[in-house]
């Protein structure tokens, strides 16, 4: 038993000596890799791998030297088991660290923070999946019947299922607002009657920064559920307006109109006329309907160069003495 366990010592020694020349070797082959910038993916990867072979060579040196002790039965089969144990851990804790980190730099080559923020949303899911996946092989390794696990799995699954169909819907509705994009940080959208640039897109609900200043928390259901409009690519702003000249207005100078609206929309940088037409003769008097548009997608800004717009049009009117209809008068007044 003496000379046993001075040979499982021996192989002990001989072998972390071997690993820690092993060692010292990987490193000198590695000395063209950058180790200056630890972000960096190889060397990630690198170091990742190499702490892993080195635990593993570990629980094969470890394994070696048990072989020389003269034991046998239960012992034999626990620490067979545990090292079995232990390698599934570190081969799903490098695969779990390498997936992540490559989804993490392809998703960050295409600049879109919100899916690099929703991947690391997604990341306790991803892991939890591989952990189950080698357990599982662990379990078949040990002689387990995977069928009455994945039978009682499956069971299990029913009434998790059940009781996560609202985390599960909070899910799918992010993951199709990661995936098709209708909107980014940043953008402004409009839903129902709230304009606002998005600041937040989170697991359950889309935060928006109201243009009054107001934070806006939508929930994402209901945002996928209506409908949505994105003025994040909008070139121009199409305005339509009407008014009413008196009823007095004579018909030469009704035509004149239009050439004082096309002055007025060609006084704005990039305002571009499209028409304006005579349109309704009523007892108030001339009803016009004018259509132009204006650059730009920020709404406060359309609304600047529409004010000057009608500010030059009321000015050239004023020039021309025209004259709007009287408001109706309100009943007994």
């Amino acid at each position: 038993m003496a000379s046993a366990l001075l040979t499982g010592l021996a192989r002990l020694a001989a072998g972390l000596a071997g690993l820690g020349l092993a060692h010292l070797i990987a490193l000198r082959l590695l000395q063209g890799v950058d180790r200056r910038d630890s972000a960096l993916t190889e060397r990630f990867i690198l170091d990742r791998l190499e702490a892993t072979a080195l635990g593993l060579a570990g629980l094969g040196v470890v394994l070696w030297a048990w072989s020389a002790l003269p034991l046998d039965g239960l012992a034999d089969r626990l620490v067979e088991g545990l090292v079995q144990l232990l390698v599934v851990v570190l081969v799903v804790r490098l695969l779990n660290r390498i997936l992540l980190k490559l989804l993490t730099v392809a998703i960050a080559r295409v600049g879109d923070a919100t899916a690099v923020e929703g991947l690391m949303a997604l990341a306790p899911m991803l892991r939890f999946i591989l952990w189950v996946l080698g357990l599982l092989v662990f379990l078949q390794n040990q002689g387990v019947r995977l069928t009455a696990v994945v039978g009682a799995l499956a069971g299990a699954g029913l009434g998790i299922g059940f009781a996560l169909q609202g985390p599960a819907k909070d899910v799918i509705n992010y993951l199709t607002i990661l995936f098709d994009r209708p909107f980014e940080i940043g953008q402004l959208i409009r839903f129902d009657d709230v304009w606002g640039r998005v600041s937040r897109v989170g697991l359950r609900s889309t935060q928006l920064r109201s243009l009054d200043g107001e934070r806006v928390v939508i929930n994402n259901a209901d945002l996928l559920g209506k409908t949505l409009r994105n003025y994040s690519d909008v070139k121009e702003r199409r305005v339509l307006q009407r008014f009413t000249l008196h009823s007095s207005t004579r018909a030469e100078d009704a035509a004149s109109v239009a050439g004082l609206v096309r002055e007025a929309v060609r006084s704005v940088e990039g305002g571009r006329f499209d028409r304006s037409h005579l349109i309704e003769l009523t007892e108030r008097g001339l009803v016009f309907e004018i259509c132009y548009y204006l650059p730009g997608a920020d709404p406060l800004a359309s609304l600047d160069a529409q004010e000057r717009v009608n500010l030059h049009l009321l000015e050239r009117m004023a020039g021309a003495e025209l004259r709007f209809a009287e408001p109706p008068q309100a009943p007994g007044a």
